[in-house]
């Protein structure tokens, strides 16, 4: 038996048929859902990527407020203090007392400050303070202002020293 050959008896090639292009067009559909799908994951991960950051950023600023409250109380058990404005929006600018806490290096924009204030109108055997604390994060932007309420050491009647401690604290931004 003989081989078929791709050309016809007289040397010619065979009639050509005419071709649709699904096979293209398909593949093209393909490409594009593809492309589609890798943008899209694309920007998922840009914004968890900034979720990220800004969650990194508040903390540093929670805990540079923290920082802070902690130094203000352990000042105020020497000093004296005095009234205290708002603290809601204190953008760390007010008058004494207040401090810095130095070599807070922690990567945040600026150091934490804390501000303290007499609690007044309140019946305790010992004195309260509020102490305001501001921290700052990596930005500018993230900024966490903490107070607590601080009750100085006292003297019981029967001679003994109840040490300072903090009453409770919250977030006020």
């Amino acid at each position: 038996m003989k081989p078929k050959s791709s050309t016809s008896k007289t040397g010619a090639s065979p009639p050509r048929r005419r071709q649709q292009g699904a096979v293209l067009v398909v593949g093209l559909i393909i490409l594009v859902v593809l492309t589609l799908m890798g943008v899209q994951a694309m920007r998922t991960n840009l914004v968890q990527e900034r979720m990220a950051s800004n969650m990194r950023d508040r903390n540093l600023a929670f805990q540079a407020a923290e920082a802070a409250l902690r130094a203000g109380e352990a000042y105020v058990q020497g000093q004296a203090a005095a009234d205290l404005p708002d603290p809601a929006n204190w953008d760390g600018a007010y008058p004494l007392p207040h401090g810095r806490v130095k070599n807070f290096d922690a990567g945040v924009a600026s150091e934490p400050v804390f501000h303290i204030g007499k609690l007044p109108g309140v019946d305790s055997p010992s004195e309260l303070h509020l102490v305001t604390a501001r921290g700052v994060g990596g930005q500018a932007t993230s900024v966490v202002v903490l107070q607590s309420t601080f009750e100085l050491p006292a003297t019981q009647p029967d001679g003994s020293v109840v040490p300072g401690r903090r009453q409770n604290w919250r977030q006020l931004r």
